[in-house]
């Protein structure tokens, strides 16, 4: 607006400029006419002069027109600037306002239109491409909510907290359910002994008079199961377990307890027996059970399961364990099995629902479990256990998982000394068969 008055301004003057000297021109070449004739003034002469007067008359009129358009604009200009001036400093205000303040009424006014508009914002098509302290800047809002934008965590990020579940989302491990099939036993010592029944008595077939000849009596063996000490030490600061937003005492006991019972069951599978329990694959082929041999038995192929092979091993274990027998193998290997195609193309296995257990996987009629510990699908691997588990192996446990809390060691942490003993063994060696993959 103060632009558009001066440029009028500026106009007025040069045409004011124009009839002051159209005037003075003219004023001029009357001096020169009337100096030789000031005693003789006729009409014409009058008429002239009167112009003259006429024109200066109006030329003083637009002067004091143009004066009063410019004072005008002057305090126009006076007044724009002055509210320009008061802008700013309420602009300086709010940007200099601390984040936090003392929570008067217009920082809670000005928190409440901040709320609101981010929740508009979030609601918008405009959030997908823009941030937020952008959408502020292109919408009508007042300089304080602009400066507390939660873009810049000075200018009110801060204010704006995200909402905390209260919860720790974990990682999931797959394992071996192998604990869930075998017999368990607790003990208090630090080995569980068993003994051997694999001799048995004969008889023979006698006639009246005849006392018969066979004196064999079945002998007796033992073996012991050793249990193995399996120990963890987490630790955190004091300062964390007074304030951390979960219970972290428990938190930690939770991981260690899933990790031993990982731990567990990997060796339960392929444990050597050294220093951890003895897994049901690391025995020697064989069926000689008085040497502590498990039968494999071959799939048929060099490189895959095969229904025959499948069969053949369901086969191999004797009638008395067939009622309580499962399969143990991994997730994958499942996989493999249920795409065996019959001649015409067709799945030869389903998985099939049990109205108690829901919808579980059997293989040729028994229960199927995964083994995420048991090994895939390989020449010379051993990817399928059939067995009764409960007869075939059994965990020894002599505590549970006992926690030391030691604030001395490590300070400023506390440590928790985690242990746990267990051991583990095949006690039937007859009551579990193995799959090779191997021709």
């Amino acid at each position: 607006m103060s632009e558009i008055v001066i440029n009028e301004v500026k106009e007025a003057l040069k045409g004011m400029e124009t009839k002051f000297s159209t005037a003075m021109n003219g004023f001029d070449a009357f001096k020169s006419e009337i100096a030789p004739k000031l005693s003789k003034l006729d009409s014409l002469d009058e008429a002239k002069f009167s112009k003259i007067s006429e024109t200066i008359a109006n030329a003083v009129e637009e002067s004091q027109k143009l004066n009063l358009k410019l004072k005008a604009a002057e305090e126009a200009i006076e007044t724009k600037t002055k509210a320009l001036e008061t802008e700013l400093a309420d602009v300086k205000t709010a940007f200099n306002r601390q984040a936090a303040s003392g929570g008067g009424d217009g920082d809670k006014e000005a928190k409440a239109q901040l709320t609101k508009l981010f929740n508009q914002f979030a609601r918008s098509k405009k959030s997908q491409n823009q941030d937020f302290h952008e959408y502020l800047e292109s919408v009508d809002a007042p300089a304080e909510v602009k400066a507390l934008s939660v873009g810049s965590d000075p200018d009110g990020g801060y204010l704006v907290m995200p909402e905390f579940g209260g919860i720790i989302q974990t990682k999931v491990f797959e394992s071996t359910p192998l604990r869930q099939l075998a017999s368990v036993i607790t003990i208090n010592t630090d080995s569980y002994e068993y003994v051997l029944d694999n001799g048995e008595a004969d008889g023979e077939w006698v006639g009246e008079t005849s006392s018969g000849s066979t004196e064999t009596t079945p002998t007796l063996g033992k073996k012991s199961i050793v249990v193995h000490e399996l120990a963890a030490k987490p630790k955190a600061t004091q300062k964390m377990i007074d304030d951390g937003i979960v219970d972290i005492e428990a938190w930690l006991a939770g991981k260690v307890g899933d990790i031993f019972a990982r731990k567990q069951a990997t060796a339960f599978v392929s444990g050597n027996g050294v220093g951890k329990p003895r897994g049901i694959l690391t025995y020697t082929a064989g069926t000689d059970i008085a040497q502590e041999q498990v039968e494999q038995v071959v799939s048929g192929s060099a490189s895959t399961v095969t229904y025959d092979g499948m069969v053949d091993l369901q086969n191999a274990l004797k009638e008395p364990y067939q009622a309580n027998a499962a399969w143990l193998y991994k997730r994958s290997t499942n996989a493999a099995i249920l795409k065996i195609k019959d001649l015409e193309g067709r799945p030869i296995f389903n998985m099939t629902y049990d109205k108690n257990a829901g919808l579980r996987p059997t293989l040729l009629g028994q229960p199927a479990y995964f083994g995420n510990d048991m090994p895939a699908i390989a020449s010379n691997a051993l990817p399928l256990a059939y067995a009764d588990f409960k007869r075939a192996y059994q965990i020894v446990d002599r505590i549970g998982i006992r926690v030391l809390r030691d604030p001395y060691t490590a300070k400023p942490f506390v440590m928790f000394y985690s242990t746990t003993r267990v051991g583990g063994a095949v006690i039937n060696h007859e009551a579990i068969k193995l799959q090779k993959i191997s021709t």
